[in-house]
């Protein structure tokens, strides 16, 4: 019988977890450097929650997916703690060639276990 997503188990996870699964979904759709957000064209710089907005980076994508605040947020935070050691989420995101390092970065933030599961 094939998989499909009717034969996969539900698993719970905390609201910073689901947070990120959103950020990293937006950036499977479009990924952009030197920008919070862009355009379908890739010109225009864009609001991350805009309607026109088709491509984000890193911080883009967590505010598209929900995130408030800035760099107490536990989104923030954890997606930091995975990057080399004092290197910026915007440093890191436009350092990049392509995005796979970037979901890469949001694959190892997911697996992270929440501060408060301890």
């Amino acid at each position: 019988m094939p998989l499909d997503s009717a034969n996969w188990p539900a698993v719970e996870v905390d609201e910073t977890t689901a947070l990120l699964i959103r950020a990293r979904g937006y950036l499977e759709r479009g990924w952009c450097r030197d920008a919070v957000a862009r355009d379908a064209e890739g010109n225009n710089l864009v609001y991350a929650r805009s309607d026109k907005a088709a491509a984000w980076c890193m911080f883009g994508a967590l505010r598209a997916a929900g995130m408030t605040g800035d760099f107490h947020h536990p989104a923030f935070v954890r997606l930091t703690e995975v990057l080399d050691a004092g290197m910026s989420i915007s440093s890191f995101n436009d350092a990049q060639e392509n995005v796979e390092p970037v979901l890469a970065a949001f694959d190892r933030a997911i697996a992270a276990e929440a501060p408060d599961a301890a």
